[in-house]
């Protein structure tokens, strides 16, 4: 009759005998029960000391013997009341886990003369005060030539503005531009090559510097961390 319910609440089906019969009987030691249920002594013992361990049943000493009974149905509703506080406290750091799992790699291919203003207006708005953006192998040059002055204005003032430093790998003897916020570093052209490297919030962006130009960016916080830490190895070795 009430069988279905006490197994909802996490008591196996034998559990579930032990249990209506310590509640009908008062207190009863493992012999009795074994001989009542018809089930071996030593499986009474074991399924008596996990239902301890659910609070379901305490023991009581009588003339040396150990004893068990069932304790109030109303305990139920307390460990309901514990396991739900319990749960409770965790269900913040799960939503982090279910959050990480439904993010998706998020991947944009531009092609023609406007990607760099294309990725320009991305960094303006994906930044965020004191940020950092980790480049390699952008040219500053090709900047001059292919973005228009007032973007260009917009997005050095921007990182001023928001206090964004830059670490930048470049090619030897290219020209820099003058700002407190970047730093540079040189690196022979054979370790660059025709693609340039931009790592900024949870994004990478990548160059094909060809006819047309090319850009692909990526969105991924963990592939994003990953080049941090390949650019911040190549940073470290280099003069």
């Amino acid at each position: 009759m009430y069988e279905e319910q006490l197994r909802e609440l996490g008591l196996t089906d034998n559990e579930v005998r032990i249990y209506l019969l310590l509640l009908k009987q008062g207190t009863m030691n493992p012999s009795e029960i074994s001989k009542k249920l018809g089930l071996h002594r030593g499986y009474i013992y074991d399924a008596l000391e996990r239902m301890q361990e659910k609070e379901v049943v305490n023991s009581i000493l009588k003339d040396s013997k150990k004893y068990f009974q069932a304790t109030s149905p109303e305990n139920f509703i307390e460990l309901l009341k514990l396991r739900m506080e319990n749960f409770q406290k965790i269900i913040p750091d799960l939503m982090k886990i279910a959050e990480i799992k439904k993010e998706e790699v998020k991947v944009e291919l531009h092609k023609g003369k406007r990607v760099y203003r294309t990725l320009l207006k991305d960094m303006i708005l994906s930044l965020k005060k004191n940020e950092e953006a980790y480049l390699i192998g952008i040219d500053e040059e090709v900047l001059i030539t292919e973005v228009e002055p007032i973007y260009l204005k917009q997005y050095l003032n921007t990182i001023k503005s928001k206090n964004i430093k830059e670490k930048i790998l470049i090619k030897k003897g290219r020209k820099k531009f003058r700002s407190p916020n970047l730093q540079y570093k040189e690196l022979d052209e054979k370790y660059i090559g025709k693609t340039a490297q931009i790592i900024y919030n949870n994004k990478i962006a990548i160059f094909i510097l060809g006819t047309p130009y090319y850009l692909i960016i990526i969105e991924d916080r963990e592939v994003a961390e990953t080049y941090k830490k390949q650019f911040n190895l190549l940073w470290n070795i280099t003069k």
